[in-house]
């Protein structure tokens, strides 16, 4: 008998959200914490990430197929991951069906006096039509954030493990290693990235007598285990890559990767910062008092993103409809923030652009329970996500760069008046400043996993705009903030067996990396990059042009923003002239 342990740190690269439901007067959402208040990620978290990854890595890699993804039929799995992490189906009886040899532990604060002062990040809904916060959505919220570089203990246990199992343990542990890994709320805009570092394998054998004591007497047993070198090595060694047809199996992943660099004045509003400091605006700080560590949120950059390629993606649908019943029937991107109010509602009440949540909820009469195909949302909730389907797409939050190695950003204040409409002078009680950033560059990291051509393609679109400056981010885009153009950037593909690489093999040089093989160097000039790009946006245009909206109400108000406009500037008004006499 032995005891197997594997012991690593978890070092967190961006701002994280563990939540734990609970919700007090400055936060809509706290962060989970031990009995001694300090920050605490649950075993259960890190457990569902790894066994959410070995489930799609093991068709694979040799492991078999599980029933959560081929549909549970109620017995037992005999899948490798469930035969690691115990059956999906816990409570059936039969051959097959086993607890896991694998204890996940809460993954504590490394050190023991550690605790990070923790931050509350405030969101906010895009209207659609506007492009302005969507009050009238009530789509405000804020929750509670431990700070980029918090690090955290992990601690996982083998119980009677055997070599298959240890491999396919080592396959997602690579993959941690890698950096592909996130953890906690709200990880696809831009929280929760994190990089296992330290990671050792440790064992001691419990047949010797003096052995059993020191496991017994110790407090922390496996500090005293002996490691094991070239654990990881030997177990990856042992995998066998195959091939699957299981259209949730691991196949590839894309990343990009760039610098965005501002032309002017950038300003990310952070309220407590703001409060603090005396300013009406002041810059998101990494962790308070870090004035050298702005960061530009994956959140508001994951809006500009997605509301720009719902921006074109209507544009495609526009030119291609024929009347107004043509383009809603076609319209590959639903407002995501529009929803009838209720089953009842009137005709002229319903929105143009209804969300696939509200047409599956009243129109098909699903509940939110329901498993939802991605044939039934429209293109833009398949990409970027929905509260039916979760997003594929990661973007993370962007750090400062500094211009050379220690420089500090550079600041400036800024003071603003409204002027009243009717004097032309400063309008009483309308004055504001704001603190912000001058020309800072970010590190922009966008990670898509499972990509088809036609995503690439939209997201090939999105990014060329915003390399050209077209897309302004943060606050203050109408007063001409926020410029930013996307520069030096690259483009990273991982696959597992060479039909898995879209093509891309030959533009730039290959290593392995986790279990993947990783194509480095994609060149994005001509030749490379925007070459087999085309074939993408060619799919893209292909998938919008095929597209067909499962859900439809017949609207019978003629106009896109569904009478709003209307609302705005009634037709009914009329100019009043006052007659004179000659």
């Amino acid at each position: 008998m032995s005891y197997q342990v594997i012991v690593g740190q978890l070092k967190a690269r961006t701002a994280v959200h563990i939540g734990s439901g609970q919700e007090t007067d400055t936060s809509d959402d706290l962060i989970r914490r031990d009995g001694a208040g300090k920050p605490v990620i649950p075993g259960t978290a890190i457990a569902g990430a790894l066994r959410a990854l070995l489930t799609r890595l093991g068709p694979r890699l040799g492991a078999g197929e599980c029933k959560a993804l081929a549909g549970d039929d109620g017995l037992p799995c005999p899948c490798g991951v469930c035969r690691l992490m115990g059956n999906i189906n816990p409570s059936t009886e039969g051959e097959g069906a086993a607890a896991s040899r694998l204890l996940v532990f809460n993954a504590a604060l490394h050190g023991e006096e550690s605790r990070p002062p923790t931050q509350v990040r405030d969101g906010v809904g895009i209207d659609r039509v506007s492009g302005a916060a969507a009050r009238a959505g009530a789509v405000k919220f804020d929750l509670e954030t431990l700070p980029a570089g918090t690090v955290f203990n992990l601690r996982l246990e083998l119980r009677h493990t055997t070599p298959e199992d240890e491999a396919l343990l080592a396959a997602a542990l690579a993959e941690w290693q890698a950096g592909r890994l996130w953890l906690g709320g709200d990880v696809a805009r831009g929280l929760g990235a994190f990089a296992l570092s330290g990671l050792n394998f440790k064992a001691l054998n419990l047949h010797n007598v003096a052995n059993l004591m020191t496991f017994l007497r110790a407090e922390k047993p496996w500090e005293e285990a002996e490691e094991k070198a070239e654990w990881l090595a030997q177990s990856l060694a042992r995998l066998d890559k195959t091939r699957s047809d299981n259209e949730y199996a691991a196949r590839r992943w894309v990343s990009f990767q760039g610098t965005l660099q501002a032309e002017g004045p950038l300003l990310t509003t952070d309220t407590t910062i703001a409060g603090l400091y005396g300013f009406d605006h002041a810059p998101l700080l990494a962790s308070f008092d870090s004035w050298q560590n702005p960061v530009l949120t994956g959140a508001s950059l994951r809006g500009v993103l997605r509301s720009h390629a719902e921006r074109i993606a209507r544009t495609l649908a526009t030119h291609n409809a024929t009347s107004k019943d043509a383009f809603l029937r076609a319209c590959p991107a639903c407002d995501p923030l529009a929803r009838r109010l209720s089953k009842s509602a009137p005709l002229e009440e319903l929105p143009a652009l209804e969300s696939c949540d509200s047409l599956l909820s009243f129109q098909a009469g699903k509940s939110g329970n329901d498993e939802i195909a991605p044939a039934e949302l429209c293109l833009a909730c398949r990409l970027f996500g929905s509260t039916r389907r979760g997003s594929r797409l990661i973007v993370e939050d962007a750090p400062f760069i500094p211009e050379q190695p220690g420089a500090k950003p550079k600041l400036k204040m800024l003071d603003f008046l409204a002027i009243d409409r009717f004097t032309g002078g400063g309008s009483e009680g309308l004055k504001f400043d704001a603190l912000v950033l001058w020309q800072p560059a970010f590190q922009l990291h966008l990670y898509l996993d499972a990509p088809e051509p036609w995503e690439l393609g939209w997201l090939a679109l999105v990014l060329r705009d915003l390399a050209e400056g077209w897309l302004p981010v943060g606050f203050g885009a109408a007063k001409g903030f926020g410029r930013v153009k996307l520069t030096n950037w690259t483009v990273r593909l991982g696959y597992l067996q060479p039909s898995d690489t879209l093509g891309t093999v030959t533009l730039g040089q290959t290593r392995p990396d986790g279990v993947y093989t990783v194509v480095e160097g994609i060149s994005t000039e001509p030749g490379g990059w925007l070459d087999i790009a085309e074939e993408w946006v060619a799919a893209f245009k292909t998938q919008v042009a095929n597209f067909k909206r499962q859900q439809l109400t017949i609207l019978q108000v003629d106009s896109y923003f569904n009478g709003q406009v209307d609302r705005l500037y009634p037709k009914t008004a009329k100019l009043h002239f006052k007659e004179v006499t000659p």
